[in-house]
């Protein structure tokens, strides 16, 4: 019969494989979302204010936020990972409501929007319902940035064999 105590190493390692490829996984999820929002931001010619370049600043930061934990392990550099993630979770929220905000804006064009009670109102600017910016869009952001911490609660490297409890 085998203890548990020897068993104990071969968990371990297989533990420690499944947290390295939990981390690959969204290291890679996080480099997906980010060129996917690139290119959406591209065809949408998501530049032609300054407000519109945020996000592509945000993308810049998440850019440099992914490579920083992918060749990095350090304490530090995961710290400042983090930190770089939250900014863009900020940024994501910031433009949340700048497109529900546009939405909310353009809504005042139509002629029954003073007949509707404001709850109603702030609804179809958040559904797109009036206004043509998507308010789920910068979403794609703080899903990434979300994907990139959780990447940095993982561990980069293996234990070598009989270190650890």
């Amino acid at each position: 019969m085998i203890s548990t105590s020897e068993r104990a190493p071969g968990r371990r390692r297989l533990a420690q494989t499944g947290t390295i490829s939990l981390r690959f996984g969204l290291l890679a999820l996080v480099a997906i979302g980010i060129a996917g929002a690139t290119f959406e931001l591209a065809f949408e010619r998501h530049w032609e204010s300054p407000t519109q370049l945020i996000p592509w600043a945000a993308l810049g930061v998440l850019t440099l936020a992914l490579i920083l934990l992918a060749f990095g392990g350090s304490p530090r550099t995961v710290t400042v990972v983090r930190v770089l993630a939250l900014v863009v979770l900020l940024t994501a929220a910031y433009g949340g409501f700048v497109h529900v905000s546009v939405n909310y804006g353009a809504g005042g064009s139509d002629s029954e929007w003073s007949t509707l009670s404001p709850l109603t109102q702030w609804w179809y600017a958040a559904t797109k319902t009036v206004g043509f910016a998507p308010p789920l869009a910068p979403g794609m952001l703080a899903q990434s940035a979300l994907m990139l911490l959780l990447a940095s609660l993982t561990s980069k490297r293996r234990e070598p064999a009989g270190l650890g409890a």
